[in-house]
């Protein structure tokens, strides 16, 4: 009798799935989920395009002592494309959002970070709870600060990417060192939605985000393996609200 035996496989989907020479497979699956996000983002185009669609850049005010310790960059940029859509009643506004996040490289920084966010946000219009604006031309009425301002709470996910370019000098380690994981993001934020016309609105705003926990290939100076904990980053930014179908800008 033949007896066939199967021995399961792990798969570390959430786990490191990328070093430079050591899991080539990982590239592949970090490859293949990078094409599937951008398919989902077509298929999602007609519908975006009758939605308020918003475009959201931050500028990244990073802050780690560890990362400060081990010459690792943390300030840089973050671009989102958002989907804001809100009650019909109060002004209790979603906005998901998908975008990349880097810090600065350079011949001073020996690593650097690069990330693809997907953002939750929900905002709240504390001082204008119960009002009825539908569209984002207040700025001419008098009342901008009451009807404009906004709390918002941003919870998250992220594939963030680590690279280290240099090692110390007597270490054997080989370089590059590339390593990726699925953290958790906590933030919040502030801002002023300030109406240009009935179909833009500009929103100058502020975030402050701490990153979850994770370990990393390449942190330590030697190439060595370490735990980032203390990563958060304070984040100015502006974000800039298409509103392109009236009837449903006032439905809202």
């Amino acid at each position: 009798m033949m007896c066939l035996m199967i021995e399961p496989v792990n798969i570390p989907v959430f786990h490191r799935v990328a070093r430079t020479g050591n899991k080539p497979g990982g590239i592949h699956v970090f490859s293949n989920m990078t094409h599937r996000l951008l398919l989902l983002g077509f298929l999602l185009l007609p519908v975006l395009a009758s939605s308020q669609i918003g475009i959201n850049y931050k500028y990244i005010i990073g802050k780690s002592d560890f990362l400060s310790a081990n010459g690792i960059s943390q300030d840089g940029h973050q671009y989102l494309v958002e989907y804001n859509f809100r009650l019909k009643q109060k002004r209790l506004e979603f906005r998901p959002g998908a975008g990349y996040r880097y810090t600065f490289g350079g011949n001073l920084r020996v690593g650097h970070f690069n990330a693809y966010d997907l953002d939750l946000g929900v905002a709240i219009y504390p001082f204008d709870f119960a009002g009825d604006c539908h569209c984002p031309t207040f700025s001419k009425e008098g009342k901008l600060f009451k009807k404009g301002f906004f709390l918002e709470v941003i919870p998250g996910v992220s594939l963030q990417k680590f690279t280290r370019t240099e090692i110390e000098p007597n270490s054997s380690v080989p370089i590059p060192i590339e390593d990726q994981q699925m953290i958790w993001k906590i933030g919040g934020a502030l801002g002023l939605d300030i109406g240009i016309s009935d179909m833009i609105t500009i929103t100058p705003m502020v975030s402050l985000v701490k990153l979850g926990s994770a370990d990393y290939e390449g942190l330590l100076s030697d190439g060595g393996a370490a735990k980032l904990e203390d990563y958060s980053y304070l984040a100015p930014g502006i974000r800039l609200t298409y509103h392109p179908d009236e009837k449903r800008r006032r439905r809202f």
